[in-house]
């Protein structure tokens, strides 16, 4: 803690009891409780003049009775009074022309906000005003300082506190919880319940950090977790005193960075302007000492008041907090009488505090001198927040400044506070070479880089100790629980910590640090940067580094006796920080060297990452490295990195068939292991799939969806072909699942891959009939799905590798794409027996063969060929096939039985037939080819009567098309003889209206028709006509031939006449 604030007492024993006060500008105004107000000039303190308050004017009758809230809309001009429940507003500089807003009757909170808002894209100034009277809320809105417009809001509950989050939202307290109004859509909404219990849940366990998780001073002995406050300013705002102190429970408070605190008792969470929980910026709950009365704010600090002394002896009313660090900095007490009300003015430079008859003014201590005692104290983080914020400081000086307290506490962090994140963080911001870290390890990992002061190094016989640790337990590193600069010194001269622990957690930090560095280096050189700049310490005035460790050692003895030594840090700061040019291939030696030995200490799982990518890593020092730690997976991918496939394959293969080969045994990691490999080391892949394939744990078909079937680039850019002849030595299954997936994912239609796959379903369907009665009936099905669709595999190949006593749907299929569709035909009536497919079967080739219907009908009505498979007549005698039997009759069992019921099959399938596709069957040659003993059935009638039907329908639309003809030829003649029939007089004297020239005997003229009946035709010459006639519109393009053919016979018939 420092001092941030002094106070001092500016107006004492009024003798007017003060109820409100509001600052703005340089004037103070305080509202009685006898409804006078009190104006006073404010004169802000110099080095040659002390801070001076005057009074300037009193305005005994301002309000009938006590004036209960005062708040200023400087930019409209606008002083809020809220005096006996009634809002009143006056006129900020003459303090008259009061205007009372009677819908507020019963007013007992008010609310001010103003900011830039975009309206319609204009940038206007906004001013709000909210009043809360009798449940209802009340908004009034200044625009541009001209008033605008006034809606009322209503309130289940009686609202105990109020602040505008933005112009927009307004957040609110009642008994029970915290709500926030969009005014703009008149929508309440939930936030949290309004009570200490609910706060400490909302912050998410955060106040593990603080200790006794309650009230008190104990719980604020330590500072809070350091974290990012927020910026910008304010307007001022001012809080009434309605009631005593002590009912206030719950408080609202404005924070910079458009934040607001909401705070009930002892504990507050900062939420941002659209409502939300601040969880980054104020990870933690801000804890009071005591339960706040008032809270305002500075650009650095939470100050609040409270009229509860505590427990302890020293009696404070005022508690200031940073509000970045949400740490404790001061603890001051007004006397005289208790605090009401604090509040801050002109931008939240000015903190006041108002008592009862008493004012108090904080003057804020000059920054300089809290630096210096921050930085005394060993309080880094409350150094640099007050150079960052601090505006007494040049921006130059403060640059210089903030960079020299941040290197030292970066090094004060790693080496007397084991923050070592923190502190690594700390020095990549600052720009510092990887050697300022590394020396800050042991010399096993640092190796010339040590320094010599290294007290806390452990020896050599704790890594292995480290390295059996983190395999045990490398997934909960502890972390070290800091307390304050004080504590933390004092528990470490009683209870040191164990060196083992303290170093690894400090190689841990190391590694991520190296990492990291690692990476920048890689874009550095990826960018073709062969130097990179950095940042090196140099000392001043003869100091080294020995000079630095006894100075801190000086220090911190002497901080255990007192803690007010001003001087003492700043004479670390003699030091300059130059920067320097270092090569990039360089750095990256000693980068990947120091971060392999942190690896094989301890952490030997994250080799691989390491070494998986391009790494500057020795190749022979490295094997022999992690051969001796057995570390055979991070030597695959140091062979991987290097470009040494076949010995990594070689290594995978050995360890996968050893009983000690521990992750890599198996034949996964080998699989793993060739998805990586680029494609031009196909011929290497094919030479170690074997294994895997014939000998490996999972199944092939998944072997294959891995390393041939997949997304990567190496995939598609294998020889397909090349590789259906491999996978067809092992498996026809594995076949037709690698070409399915390139004919749908890759879309290849090359015509080899898809014979192939033909071959590879029916060496399957071979294999499966072997040992079964039957092939799959799936496989069958997929199989003809491909020959009925793909278009690239060659028929006469698939013919020849069909079987001559089976697939006989799929011989149909091929001879289709052959154009032998009556062969075809004929193996699905008599081979297959399912006149449904073979109808199906016209439909599917209707657009490839007219005539294919025909064919179909023929087979239909005559008798089968003897050179044709005919299983029909098998399944007609066994009875199987349907419409085989009549009633309750036995199959039948003669030849001339089963011809006949052959042909009644036949013959009834064909009425149906010729019935539902009457359109694609001529009528003659139907005619033709049914038998004449043929029934005249319904189907048969259905068929002629559509046969009629289309020939009538054609012969009708024949008649219409040729008696449209007729009459569009007779206009024709009726026009052109119309036109014909006029003539024109051209005499010696005519001439052109357009050229106004002579249309003389030897010109070619045109006539344009009148536009009225009672109007000349107008003659001009030819040409002219045609460069100036108009272009015919749009619809003209659709005009007929005939008419535009009359047009121009018209043109050229006038040509003619002449007199």
């Amino acid at each position: 803690m420092h001092n941030a604030f002094d106070i001092r007492a500016v107006l004492r024993q009024l003798p007017v009891r003060i109820e409100s006060a509001v600052a703005y500008s340089d004037r103070l105004l305080l509202g009685t409780a006898t409804g006078a107000l009190l104006m006073y000039r404010v004169v802000e303190p110099t080095k040659d003049r002390p801070l001076n308050i005057s009074l300037m004017e009193t305005k005994k009758a301002f309000a009938r009775k006590a004036i209960e809230h005062l708040d200023v809309i400087k930019e409209a001009g606008v002083l809020v009074c809220l005096a006996d429940g009634l809002v009143t507003l006056y006129d900020l500089h003459s303090l008259g022309g009061a205007t009372p807003l009677n819908n507020t009757r019963g007013a007992n909170l008010v609310a001010v906000h103003t900011a830039v808002d975009h309206i319609d894209g204009i940038p206007t100034l906004v001013s709000k005003l909210a009043v809360h009277a009798k449940r209802k809320l009340v908004v009034l809105e200044w625009r541009d300082a001209e008033f605008y417009k006034s809606l009322e809001y209503s309130a289940a509950e009686k609202v105990t506190a109020m602040q505008f989050a933005s112009a927009s939202l307004l957040v609110v307290s009642t008994a029970r919880e915290f709500l926030t109004l969009q005014l703009s859509q008149n929508q309440w909404d939930d936030l949290f319940p309004a009570d200490t219990a609910s706060l400490r849940t909302v912050a998410a366990g955060s106040l593990s950090a603080v200790g006794n998780g309650g009230s008190g001073p104990e719980s604020t002995s330590s500072p809070q977790p350091a974290s990012t406050g927020g910026g910008g300013m304010w307007g001022s705002w001012g809080i009434g005193l309605s009631g005593s102190s002590t009912d206030v429970k719950t408080i609202i408070a404005r924070m910079p960075g458009e934040k607001l605190l909401l705070c009930h008792e002892d504990i507050g969470v900062f939420i941002n302007s659209a409502g939300k929980l601040c969880r980054q910026e104020h990870a933690d709950p801000t804890l009071f000492g005591r339960v706040p009365t008032g809270i305002t704010h500075t650009s650095s600090y939470v100050i609040a008041i409270s009229n509860d002394h505590g427990a302890s002896d020293a009696k404070t009313n005022v508690e200031v907090r940073n509000i970045g660090t949400q740490a404790l900095v001061q603890q001051l007490c007004l006397t005289d009488e208790a605090p009401m009300q604090v509040f801050n003015g002109a931008g939240g430079k000015q903190v006041w505090a108002v008592g009862r008859h008493t004012v108090w003014r904080l003057i804020p201590v000059p920054i300089q001198q809290q630096v210096e005692d921050v930085l005394a104290a060993g309080q880094y983080d409350e150094a640099l927040s007050l150079v960052a914020r601090s505006d007494s400081i040049l921006e130059s000086e403060k640059e210089e400044l903030t960079i020299k307290i941040r290197w030292l506490r970066a090094r004060w962090l790693f080496r007397e506070q084991a923050k070592y994140e923190e502190a690594l963080s700390e020095l990549t911001d600052l720009g510092a070479t990887p050697t300022e870290a590394i020396s800050l390890c042991p010399e096993r990992i640092a190796g010339e880089l040590a320094d010599e002061d290294n007290e806390d190094e452990a020896d050599g016989s704790d890594s292995d100790e480290l390295a059996d640790d983190d395999q045990n337990q490398q997934q909960q590193q502890p972390q070290p629980h800091i307390e304050s600069a004080d504590s933390v010194n004092s528990n470490r001269r009683s209870k040191p910590r164990p060196k083992q622990v303290m170093w690894k957690e400090a190689l841990y930090a190391i590694m991520r640090y190296l990492t990291e560095h690692r990476r920048w280096l890689q874009r550095a050189a990826a960018d073709g940067k062969r130097e990179l700049e950095y940042a090196v310490r140099v000392l001043d005035d003869g100091l080294d580094d020995d000079c630095d460790v006894k100075t801190s050692q000086q220090a911190h003895k002497a901080r255990c006796d007192d803690d007010s030594l001003p001087h003492v840090r700043l004479k670390r700061l003699r030091f300059s920080l130059e920067n320097m040019e270092i090569p990039v291939a360089a750095m990256s030696q000693v980068v990947d060297t120091t971060l392999l030995k942190v690896y094989l200490e301890c952490s030997p799982g994250l080799l691989g990452p390491l070494l998986r990518v391009k790494n500057h890593c020795d190749v022979e020092q490295s094997e022999g490295l992690l051969i001796e730690h057995r570390r055979f997976s991070e030597l695959v991918d140091l062979y991987h990195g290097k470009g040494l496939y076949r010995k990594a394959l070689q290594l995978l293969q050995s360890q996968g068939m050893s009983p000690d080969g521990g992750a890599l045994r198996g034949t996964y990691p080998t699989v793993r292991y060739l998805l990586r490999l680029p494609a031009d080391q196909f011929e290497l892949i094919l030479e170690y799939i074997r294994w895997p394939l014939q000998e490996g744990d999972d199944s092939p078909s998944s072997v294959v969806a891995s390393v041939f079937t997949d997304d990567r680039p190496a995939a598609e850019a294998f020889p397909r072909p090349r590789v259906a002849s491999f996978l067809r030595l092992v498996s026809p299954s594995l076949v037709i699942q690698y070409l399915t997936y390139v004919f749908e994912t890759w879309g290849d239609e090359t015509g080899v891959l898809h014979d192939d796959m033909v071959a590879a379903y029916l060496d399957l369907i071979g294999n499966t009939k072997s040992h079964a009665d039957a092939p799959d009936e799936q496989l069958r099905q997929k199989l003809q799905r491909f020959l009925r669709t793909s278009k690239r595999y060659s028929p006469e190949k698939a013919l020849a590798r069909l079987p001559d006593d089976g697939l006989l749907q799929e011989r149909a299929l091929v001879l289709s794409r052959l154009g032998r569709h009556e062969h075809a035909l004929g193996l699905l009536v008599f081979g297959v027996a399912s006149l449904t497919l073979a109808e199906q079967y016209c439909v599917d080739n209707a657009d490839t063969c007219a005539g294919v219907f025909v064919l179909l009908l023929k087979i239909l009505v005559e008798a089968p060929p003897s050179d044709i498979v005919d299983n029909e007549a098998a399944l007609i005698r066994s009875g199987s096939l349907a419409g085989a039997g009549t009633g309750g009759d036995p199959p039948p069992s003669t030849v001339a039985q089963v011809e006949d019921a052959r042909q009644a099959i036949h013959r009834r399938f064909a009425g149906h037939f010729l019935s539902m596709h009457h359109q694609h069957i001529p009528a003659a040659d139907a005619l033709r080819l049914l038998p004449p003993d043929l029934s005249f059935t319904p189907d048969l009638l259905a068929y002629l009567r559509g046969q009629l039907c289309a020939l009538d329908q054609a012969t009708r639309a024949s008649d219409v098309v040729r008696n449209l003809r007729v009459g569009e030829d007779t206009q024709s003649k009726r026009k052109l003889h119309r036109l014909q029939s006029g003539f024109v007089v051209i005499s010696e004297s005519r001439t052109c209206p357009h050229c106004l020239k002579r249309i003389g005997s030897g010109t070619a003229f045109a006539v344009i028709p009148p536009q009225e009946k009672a109007s000349r035709p107008v003659v001009v010459h030819y040409s002219c006509w045609q460069r100036h006639k108009p272009s015919p519109p749009s619809h003209v393009e659709s005009r007929s031939d005939s008419s535009l053919v009359n047009e121009e016979t018209r043109v050229a018939s006038i040509k003619l006449k002449w007199t």
